[in-house]
């Protein structure tokens, strides 16, 4: 009986001592969120760790005689630490489409469940940058019908940046996407200039586009603010244009990312 009690004391005190090591550790790993911007950090959420990430955006796109509004409320990432160099992740937002044009449509629901993981390749040394890949699976039996894609699609992403200094971080991506109902994919780029103003406040800009063979490309800017309310959340607005006419496309995005367990 005295050795049992030796034994489950011990078992307590190792896995007191593992939680608090375990705890500093994740204190130690700054918050670096996937929001705001389209480029996307190549930082992992420490292990164990829950983060969402919730955001409403409002675009508009005009081509010629048609209109494009697209609203997307309670736009959710969910990110899991599941070991010190990946995470797992999960998203999906409920989409308002209204086209006017010859006619007037009206489509809402849910836009598909996408599914990814991050993997950390290794850390900045010198001019080498902090390097990630993300891979993502957008699913095609959840969601509104309208909005499925007809198959599995998946996505890759090289995700790469540099500190420049100790407020100036360049992020810059390159991915290639696929809709699910063809088998060329769409490539897509994003260079992101990142600098903290004090330990709170920050600002970015960015450019990022998109194209495909036989198609002509798309180039969009855009630049934001974040917030750091605390050393778990952060608030932040994102505004965007159409490099190729500002007229034609235009998006304003606002949400905020919380680190819940840490």
């Amino acid at each position: 009986m005295w050795n049992l009690r030796l034994i489950i004391s011990g078992i307590i005190f190792f896995l007191f001592i593992y939680s608090t090591v375990l705890a500093q550790t994740n204190d130690s790993i700054p918050f670096v969120p996937d929001r705001p911007g389209f480029a996307t950090p190549p930082d992992i959420i420490p292990r164990t760790v829950v983060e969402v990430e919730e955001g409403i955006q409002y675009e508009n796109y005009t081509n010629g005689v048609v209109r494009n509004q697209n609203f997307l409320f309670s736009s959710v990432l969910l990110r899991y630490g599941l070991l010190e160099n990946a995470e797992i992740r999960i998203q999906t937002d409920f989409a308002y489409n209204i086209i006017d044009g010859m006619n007037h449509s009206v489509v809402y629901g849910f836009n598909p469940i996408t599914i990814g993981t991050k993997f950390k390749l290794f850390g900045q040394q010198g001019a080498i940058p902090n390097f990630s890949i993300l891979f993502n699976l957008t699913l095609p039996f959840a969601g509104k019908y309208e909005f499925r894609p007809d198959n599995t699609a998946p996505s890759f992403y090289l995700l790469m940046a540099n500190d420049l200094s100790e407020a100036v971080n360049l992020c810059y991506n390159y991915g290639m996407i696929w809709s699910g109902s063809s088998t060329v994919p769409t490539h897509f780029y994003a260079v992101c200039l990142s600098v903290n103003l004090n330990d709170k406040f920050s600002t970015f800009i960015e450019g990022y586009g998109y194209f495909k063979q036989m198609a002509k490309p798309d180039f969009y800017i855009d630049a934001g603010f974040a917030y750091l309310i605390t050393e778990h959340f952060q608030a932040d607005i994102t505004a965007a244009g159409y490099l190729n006419s500002f007229g034609d496309y235009y998006l304003l995005n606002i949400g905020f990312a919380w680190e819940i367990n840490k």
